[in-house]
This record gives structure tokens, sequence and C-alpha cells, in this order.
């Protein structure tokens, strides 16, 4: 029987309890929900599509223990994935090798892949690149001076722009977030430009940091990327280098597409402040409509956005670290329609890529390697593609920056680009 003075006592345990509870951030306290690895593929690093011109005359001779430059071009940098049929997908291909300076030889394109995820052993299923579609620009819909401008076709390259998401809509075309203006650019399905490229506006909370630019503007932007002094391309720029859109979604019905910017305004004293903004592409502008998101850390990125509902979207943060180092690397659930007292989007943990169930024992640890085993992890520096399955399935992907990032076997063997189907352990509509 408990006296009195016991009672007292776990009475104060509980507050206790309940009080530490409280203190913990949204974020963390559902991270005892881990998701199960149920799909793997790699497609090994050292992959190059055939046919295709030699790239990387911009870079070191020597990376990681691979001589450059390349003989053809690398299936790598994958940043963003759609789900075209079953088993098919198409994956957006970033810039090259990562700024405008060292990707001017690179081309710009997608690529049509089969994943089989379905392997139940170590090692996992099979990736199978199946096309390659390359960008041009033959009818000069771009405003502004490309790279290969003289060339037929008016191919571009990595140092003309940076894609780093896209969606697919009902006429085959693609919408494109890209980083160096940023802006939205719209590509036929077979990699023609069909328009001139829709400037990020600034959103109204935010004018006064905008360094007097109606416009987001990176260093890199078609106004500032051909003044003479870096110095001046800085002192212009309201958004850091390599920091425009990074998320782009399609609501199901398909009349709306959002936008994530991947990092804060320079100017902005709210470091951990992102910006999603709406835009209507049936009139080819930003609705106006607009949300403030904060990230979980200032040195966050917003690596992808993915919608599961016309106003439920999943959200990937992500650092800047990889292997050993890699901290944050999470997707989070947000709702349009949920707010907290700041006017903030609420947000919800979903899946964790640091702490990830492999019961199932479709990796095995490996000397050397990190992550590998009953303990999953995903320890890239950029996991950047997310797809949505089902309520209770993502598929995620990794940029692996080829041949820079080392964050699964460092400290100088290139990262693979890896495929994980997961299994939630919560459905993302909100029940159990």
């Amino acid at each position: 029987m408990l006296t009195g003075k016991s009672r007292f006592f776990g009475l104060v345990l509980v507050l206790v309890a309940l009080c530490l509870i409280a203190c913990v951030p949204k974020s963390d306290q559902v991270s005892i929900d881990r998701a199960t690895l149920i799909g793997r593929a790699v497609l090994p690093a050292d992959t190059f599509q055939p046919g295709t011109p030699p790239v990387g005359i911009k870079l070191d001779p020597e990376i990681n223990g691979r001589e450059l430059p390349f003989g053809a071009t690398p299936v790598q940098g994958f940043s963003s994935l759609i789900i075209r049929d079953g088993d098919r997908y198409v994956a957006l291909q970033d810039n090259g090798f990562g700024t405008m300076a060292n990707s001017p030889d690179y081309p710009l394109g997608w690529f049509h892949l089969h994943l089989d995820l379905d392997k139940p052993e170590p090692g996992g299923g099979k990736i199978e690149v199946l096309d390659y579609v390359t960008w041009s620009d033959p009818t000069r819909k771009i405003p502004f001076a490309i790279i290969l401008a003289d060339s037929a076709g008016r191919p571009l390259t990595g140092a003309d722009f940076d894609p780093e998401s896209f969606v697919r809509m009902n006429d085959g075309s693609f919408w494109v977030g890209e980083e160096f203006g940023p802006s939205l650019v719209h590509v036929g399905p077979d990699g023609i430009i069909l328009e001139k490229p829709v400037p990020i506006p600034v959103v109204s909370p935010l004018r006064r940091y905008s360094r007097g630019s109606p416009v987001l503007r990176t260093p890199d932007h078609a106004d500032l990327r051909f003044l003479r002094k870096e110095q001046t391309r800085l002192d212009l720029a309201n958004l850091p280098r390599s920091g425009g859109i990074e998320g782009l979604a399609r609501t199901p019905a398909g009349d709306l597409l959002y936008a994530a910017v991947e990092k804060p305004m320079v100017d902005d004293p709210e470091r951990t402040r992102r910006i999603i903004l709406e835009f209507d592409p049936a009139r080819h502008g930003f609705t106006g409509n607009f949300w403030l998101y904060r990230a979980d850390r200032e040195d966050i990125s917003l690596a992808s956005l993915e919608a599961f509902s016309e106003r439920v979207f999943l959200v990937l943060e992500r650092d800047t670290a990889e292997g050993l180092e890699a901290e944050i690397k999470r997707v989070y659930r947000i709702d349009l329609d949920e707010l907290d007292g700041g006017g903030d989007l609420e947000k919800r943990l979903v899946c964790d890529l640091m702490d990830i169930d492999d019961s199932r024992g479709l990796t095995r640890a490996e000397k050397g390697a990190i992550g590998l085993g009953p303990s999953y992890t995903f320890p890239y520096v950029t996991p950047e593609c997310l797809a949505v399955i089902d309520d209770r399935t993502l598929l995620v992907a990794n940029d692996n920056n080829y041949p820079m990032s080392v964050g699964r076997r460092p400290p100088d063997t290139p990262d693979d680009n890896e495929f994980i189907l997961l299994r939630l352990s919560r459905s993302l509509a909100g029940g159990d």
C-alpha cells in the first residue's frame, strides 16, 4: 500500500517527466517512430552513359581515385525523382559537378530508369538506365547568354541552370525548379525549353531583406552572373549561392505547384526561416500565397518537397555533413492549413533517415562502410530524391555528387546512387 509520502514523490516524478517531454522540440518527440527498410537498389558510382560527351575539364585531374576529365557523362547527381508507371521512373540530373564554374561542359538532362527494389537479400535489387534526355533551347526562349549559344540546337549545360527538382504535367511537359536564378523552367518531354524562365518573387514579410530586388537572386542570377567583380555579385544577391529552389511538388489534382526555397535570405536574421510558394502553371505565375517553414537548425537545407494530398506535403531536411558526422537527414509532414502560434507551418517527423530498421537483413555490416546492417542509416550529404508510393511507403534516393561525396565508405570511395524503399510506422493520412 502506498503511503502519503510515496504518493507525493510519485506525483512529483510524473510532473517532472511531463515537464521534460514538454521541453523537447516537437520534431524530436516522435523520433521513436522508426521506418523499416523494405527495398533497396544501388547503381554503382562509376556508371557512365554511352555516347555522351567527355566532361570534367574544369575539375582537378584526380578526385577520390578517379582520373578526370571523364570520357563520357556519369549517371549521377540525381536531384529529383518522378514515378512514371510501375517500376519506371524519371530521375532529374543536377548541373553536374555543383557549381557554375566547374560544369560548363556538363549536359543538362534527365534519365529514364527501371528500378527493381524487391530482391530480398543483401545487395538488393537492380537499376537499369533506359534513356537519357538532354536539354536545349533551339527557339531561343532563354533571355540570357548561354555557354553553347553558337552550337547547333543550343544545348544547355551546367553553367546555364542548376536543376534541383521537377514535376511532370498532364501534357508530358515538365516544370523544373532550379537554383542559379532561382527560377522555374518549363521544359518539353524532349528537353526543349518551352518559355522564358519564371523568377521567384520575394514574399511580403521578407521584402526588407530583398536588397532592392522584387525577386530572389543568388550571385549566379542572370542579372548578376556576368558582372566582372565577384564582390559586386555577392553584394547585390539576396540569396546565397546554391540556395534557390530545391523542392518542387505538384498536387494530385495537378492544378497547383509548390516551390520550396532551400536556404534563408542573406540578410534575414531568422536563420531557420524557409519559404514555400504556390505557383499556378495555367497562368505561368505565382499566386501570391506562401507559407513560412522552420528548419531544425540554421545550417539545414530543404532538400525536397513532395505532395501527399492537396494540402499535405513532405519536406526533406538535411544538414551539410556526411558519413559519421551526418546528423539531420529527416522527412517531415506538413499541412498547409496547420500553423503554429507564430504563423509558421506545424511539422511532424515522419522518418529519420539516420535511424532506420533493417531487421529484414537487406544490408549487412561491412568493414569500412557506415550505416549498413540492422541499424541502417542514409549518411549521404545530399539525400534529395523523395517519392510517395502510398500512405505508408516512401522511396528515397541520394544525389551522389560523383566523384566528390564519400558518405558511405569514407575517406575516398565515391558514393553510389542508392535507392531505398521505406515502410513508415504511421500513415501519412494521419491515422495509425
